[in-house]
């Protein structure tokens, strides 16, 4: 497999994964400049080539040759998963990738498109199995959604690092905490649009406290709901590449566009629900949603976690988490994690 491409971080990180996790199954030569790729064309035939950026000009040289081509685009294809188009006779010789996302999801394509097809396991989602997305969302709207994400996240934090996300509107979790900051999750998207996000510009959004980390949510619904699958998956693509963080608690919250498909990156997926002929109703109905908006495979990750509890009992002043942590509904969330599979 031949990796091309002039951006020497992309190319490095991609080829350092290959080389350590792969290295069993193929051989790779990675380029950094047209002519040395052209040159070895020359000399040596490629089972598959990655193509990036500067490297357009060697696709219809290469598809010549009989390369499967992986295309790297900065914009979502329309397809992000498996298609039918795979299961046809001949096999396609070129596909569009994007580019920010996992590793593994790549290779999965690449052999796909080769006919050497990778079965991925239920409950595989876009990330490397070294990092784990958790995601919470209640399709009732339970009122202790965001601190029951922020026990869970703080609960998991004692085990392995853990990065929280609030991807709510209007949640209120800087004021119940008393949390003042200056950057927040817009910054990081920005800087993500701009393709300008290094790790110093990431960690200058990331806070810590209680030994949990951070990142505060966006000032402005309407921020939130400018949010956009491009940029969803870039973000965990450089969380998996260029951070230590082992799992990421995500706070998900109303008119984001492409949810199923966000949720569909997640290993894990808790709701939060109530018993009662009312709630059951919003639950089949989100139940049906997942079904045409996401991929197959989705209901086998949903955790319905039945939280019979009022946040009328929170009070203001004093270590809010604290509070939380060693009350009534704490003690629920711990025996539910420590009773379940996170």
């Amino acid at each position: 497999m031949a990796v091309c491409d002039t951006e020497d971080g992309y190319r490095n990180r991609f080829v350092t994964y290959l080389v350590e996790h792969k290295a069993a199954e193929m051989t790779v030569h990675a380029f950094s400049t047209l002519e040395t790729l052209l040159d070895a064309a020359k000399k040596r035939t490629f089972d598959a080539v990655l193509l990036g950026r500067g490297f357009e000009a060697a696709a219809d040289i290469l598809r010549e040759q009989g390369a499967a081509l992986l295309l790297l685009t900065d914009d979502l294809p329309e397809r992000v998963a498996e298609s039918d188009e795979y299961q046809a006779k001949q096999q396609p010789k070129a596909v569009n990738v994007f580019r920010y996302q996992s590793v593994d999801m790549i290779l999965h394509e690449m052999q796909a498109l080769t006919g050497q097809r990778m079965a991925v396991p239920a409950g595989e989602t876009a990330l490397a199995s070294r990092m784990e997305v958790v995601g919470v969302y209640s399709p009732i709207r339970h009122e202790m959604q965001m601190p029951f994400s922020v026990i869970l996240a703080a609960l998991l934090s004692e085990k392995r690092k853990t990065l929280y996300i609030d991807l709510m509107e209007n949640s209120g979790f800087l004021e119940m905490f008393h949390l003042a900051v200056e950057y927040d999750f817009g910054d990081i998207v920005l800087a993500i649009r701009g393709r300008r996000l290094q790790p110093e510009t990431f960690w200058r959004s990331v806070y810590e406290s209680e030994g949990m980390y951070y990142i505060p949510p966006f000032r402005s619904p309407e921020n939130l709901h400018e949010l956009t699958l491009e940029d969803y998956l870039a973000f965990l693509a450089f969380l998996e590449e260029a951070t230590d963080f082992e799992t990421v608690v995500i706070d998900f919250g109303e008119g984001l566009a492409d949810f199923g498909r966000m949720l569909g990156r997640c290993t894990g997926i808790y709701c939060p629900v109530r018993q009662g002929f009312f709630f059951d109703c919003q639950l089949n109905q989100f139940l049906a949603y997942l079904e045409n908006a996401s991929e197959s495979g989705i209901r086998e990750r949903l955790h319905l976690v039945d939280l019979p509890f009022s946040a009328k009992g929170i009070r203001s002043g004093g270590d809010t988490l604290r509070q939380l942590q060693w009350s009534e509904f704490g003690d629920y969330v711990r025996r539910y994690v420590n009773g379940g599979t996170v």
